[in-house]
């Protein structure tokens, strides 16, 4: 007994032969996610499990997305109105 997908068998072999033209599965479930109308995630779970099963993936020489790295850097304020203001080598703590 084999489970029930939301794709049909056509929307999956296309998938497949987008996955085969070497396009990073990320930007792919940015593209083909409105097209079937379900989430990013859920598209890109699926062109996941699709592309262990895919063979002859191309090259890709198109730009590829990276990932942007969050600075959590301090921001120590310049103007406290605070009653008392106690600094610590990993934060501040204000009293009012």
């Amino acid at each position: 007994m084999s489970r029930k997908s939301m794709f049909t068998d056509e929307q999956i072999k296309q998938m497949k032969q987008e996955i085969r033209t070497g396009e990073p599965i990320v930007m792919l479930a940015e593209k083909l996610a409105p097209r079937y109308n379900v989430s990013e995630n859920s598209m890109r779970i699926k062109l996941y499990s699709l592309a262990r099963r895919t063979y002859k993936i191309a090259e890709w020489t198109g730009p590829k997305q990276r990932r942007r790295r969050i600075d959590n850097a301090l921001t120590v304020p310049t103007q406290v109105t605070g009653k008392k203001v106690v600094m610590y080598d990993d934060h501040i703590r204000i009293y009012f």
